[in-house]
């Protein structure tokens, strides 16, 4: 019962609160370059290093690392 009357104590006091509103745009800065687009920093290509590797059934797990190691050039 205490446990209620501490979560409900703030929960009670928030409700008698005034709700604000937001400023109105009229009074928001505007934008330093208004007709301006931003421009975007080139990505790579999203799968550009993906190598495909279909499921098979278990394996040896030491040659599976062998081939895909980065020193055995798998990756």
């Amino acid at each position: 019962m205490k446990l209620f009357i501490v979560l409900g104590f703030p929960i009670a006091l928030a409700a008698c609160g005034n709700v604000t509103e937001p400023a109105p745009s009229e009074t928001l800065a505007t934008a330093a370059i208004a007709d301006g687009h931003p421009s975007h920093a080139p990505n790579p290509a999203l799968l550009s290093g993906y190598v495909e590797r279909p499921v098979t059934g278990p394996a040896s797990w030491r040659k599976l690392n062998e081939q895909q190691s980065p020193s055995q050039g798998g990756i």
